[in-house]
């Protein structure tokens, strides 16, 4: 090719053969062996040409092809190869090669120099002409092919009236379902049924009576009535003198490409919704979650915090109404606290069976519930009384102690799904926690508390177990929670002539420590695989003051608010002990606070490492001055290292300090 020029990337060895059948064809080649230099020489746009080995010292022929594609240079790229890897040619093809070649002999040498030759003059190269004569095939074969096609062939004919099919073939019989018989003399609109376009139908007609080519995709139906979708191309056929002869049809079934088509279509309108449903959620969760934090903030009035909070919901887009409530535990009816958007008042009392169902589900369960109601029920919870469609009931609970349910009302079809029910599921826990904070608050804090001292009579409570162990009257100093229901408990008994042994022979007792030891007494810590109900106190607005045991009975002495029901708090035990009674109930002015209650106060602040490393300081007498044992003496009791021990010890009391100035302040 005169006045044209390659640019040869390709090893000395084998590239000889392809100089020199390039220079016989009239290309001027400049060859060189590494992509770095022949991107460099092609991005020039000296050369017309590329023509490239895969294989190359450095990087390879693809990476090469790809930085002559970047450049935009326009510089064709043929790959001529020994490599016969799939990957090679898929990579070849998706990074800017424009041709490519292996290597297998002078065959390939020729079809070489034809492609570099068309890739330069900009024009498809052709294949050498045959010469075909004698070759041409019989009117027999023609008619064989066009039977045996793999698409539906038709012929009508316009001479005769309503375009009769006169011919079809052997796949359109295929495809329909009809024969021959049943077919022909008739016009091919019998395959047309209830779904097909009629749109798509005057399209085709248009199209024959201006003697138009038509292709169009039609709804038609086989014999058996099931629909299939038809790629359909009717075009004219004049004979020899120009006149319009027949009309020839083209059918391919393309069902299966249409069911793709609307699968695809429909899965991304599933995703388009989805979307839609996760942004709906978002908002929420950043207006009502952030709307609803600034309530618990802000306010420290128990009885301010439901009123505000349902405002709040109520206010919510797509939200009908809310309403907060509680079982009343002396008469049993359920009594709404505070509501907004709904046609009933605080102090409302119910039976419960007269509430909607998923209010008494979410009771009994102590668990979120909620679904389409239309139609379910009636009443003033009901939703129809608030123009909602949906009701979801959310369980307020802070550990063991409950606050309620709260009601919320969806008015729109996709309101409450699933995704919005985790996002009120945690406003119930935030609201919980905000009670329940504002509770432990107002115990620390009030001027008036209800002292009641509780005898446990159970030889299985943990306390008299333990008492019974010891051989001796014991005295409870604290608990500490532990994952899985599991707590440590912290003991003192005023004798030093004891025996712990036995404690450890206990079936819940996992562990035993001692904790210090004098002339006064012993301090140890027990390891339990359960909880005793007294760690629920705090989860019910309690603190526990003291408790002391023998191996006859527990006594416990708590302290309430004045107006909290003493017959919830004795439910706490009763509910696993027998013999449970309340032996004395007595208001009084408020005193200091006491160790127990700084430990009630900041328990949740305190990781399990701390509460451990603080109060087995404490036991040991390590704030004493001066000082009977150090850090490294109580971290070997501990079974830790005395960096560890002082790391622990000096977060707890940070936090005893922070509970001290302010009560209410954050971890």
């Amino acid at each position: 090719m005169a006045n044209a020029r390659a640019l040869l990337v390709h090893p000395d060895e084998g590239s000889d053969r392809i100089e020199t059948a390039l220079d016989a064809a009239g290309f001027d080649v400049t060859r060189t062996d590494t992509a770095a230099s022949a991107v460099a020489k092609a991005t020039t746009g000296e050369y017309d040409c590329v023509v490239s080995e895969y294989a190359l010292s450095g990087d390879d022929g693809v990476t090469l092809a790809t930085a002559i594609e970047e450049s935009d240079t326009g510089v064709p790229v043929v790959m001529f190869t020994e490599t016969d890897e799939d990957a090679v040619t898929e990579a070849a093809f998706e990074n800017g090669v424009d041709r490519f070649l292996q290597k297998n002999g002078s065959a390939s040498i020729e079809r070489l120099v034809a492609d570099v030759s068309a890739v330069s003059s900009g024009v498809a190269d052709s294949e050498p002409r045959q010469d075909i004569s004698d070759h041409e095939p019989t009117a027999g074969e023609v008619t064989r092919a066009v039977e045996d096609a793999p698409i539906g062939i038709s012929i009508s004919d316009p001479d005769l009236p309503d375009y009769p099919l006169v011919y079809v073939n052997d796949a359109w019989k295929d495809h329909t379902g009809y024969s021959v018989e049943e077919a022909l003399g008739r016009n091919p609109r019998f395959l047309q049924g209830p779904g097909t376009d009629p749109e798509t139908v005057e399209e085709i007609s248009d199209a024959i009576r201006n003697e138009e080519e038509v292709t169009v995709e039609i709804r038609n139906y086989r014999r058996d009535g099931t629909p299939f979708w038809n790629e359909l191309t009717v075009a004219p056929v004049y004979d020899d003198g120009g006149e319009l002869a027949h009309y020839v049809g083209f059918q391919n079934d393309v069902s299966d490409r249409k069911a793709a088509e609307r699968l695809a279509e429909e899965r991304a309108e599933k995703l388009a919704t989805e979307r839609r449903a996760l942004d709906r959620v978002l908002g929420r969760v950043n207006g009502l979650l952030s709307e609803i934090s600034r309530i618990l903030v802000e306010n420290w009035d128990p009885e301010v915090i439901p009123k505000r909070v349902c405002e709040v919901v109520a206010d919510e887009p797509d939200y009908a109404g809310a309403w907060i409530g509680e079982v009343s535990s002396a008469t049993g009816r359920f009594e709404i606290d505070a509501a907004s958007g709904v046609a009933v008042e605080p102090g409302t009392t119910l039976a419960v069976e007269e509430t909607p169902v998923e209010v008494q589900e979410a009771i009994e369960a102590e668990e979120l519930r909620g679904g389409s109601v239309q139609g379910g029920g009636d009443g003033p919870l009901a939703p129809e009384s608030v123009g909602g469609t949906r009701l979801l009931v959310v369980p307020l609970t802070y550990g063991k102690r409950r606050y309620g349910v709260l009601g919320i009302y969806g008015n729109g079809a996709n309101v409450l799904d699933r995704r919005e029910r985790k996002v009120c599921e945690s406003v119930g826990k935030m609201i919980a926690n905000g009670l329940h904070s504002v509770e432990t608050t107002r115990i620390l804090t009030t001027d008036r508390v209800c002292e009641i001292v509780v005898e446990i009579r159970d030889p299985t409570a943990v306390l008299t177990r333990i008492a019974d162990a010891v051989g001796g009257q014991i005295e409870h100093l604290g608990t500490t929670r532990l994952d899985d229901d599991a707590g440590e408990l912290y003991f003192r008994v005023d004798s030093s002539d004891v025996s712990l042994e036995d404690v450890e022979d206990l079936p819940m007792v996992e562990s035993m420590r001692l904790v210090s030891e004098t002339n006064g007494g012993v301090s140890f810590a027990v390891t339990v695989t359960e909880s005793p109900p007294l760690t629920q106190l705090a989860d019910h607005g309690c603190v526990l003051v003291g408790a002391t045991a023998t191996a006859d009975a527990a006594t416990l002495t708590i302290e309430t608010p004045p107006e909290r029901d003493v017959r919830s708090i004795l439910d706490v035990f009763r509910a696993e002990y027998e013999g449970v009674e309340l032996r004395s109930r007595v208001e009084r002015e408020s005193r200091d606070r006491t160790v127990a209650e700084f430990a009630a106060a900041v328990d949740e602040r305190l990781t399990d490492r701390q509460r451990a490393a603080l109060k087995t300081a404490e036991l040991n007498g390590y704030f004493e001055w001066p000082r009977p044992v150090d850090g490294s003496e109580i971290a070997e009791r501990m079974g830790i290292t005395r960096q560890t021990f002082h790391q622990h010890l000096r977060a707890a009391e940070r936090k005893l300090v922070e509970a001290y100035v302010d009560p209410r302040s954050d971890e």
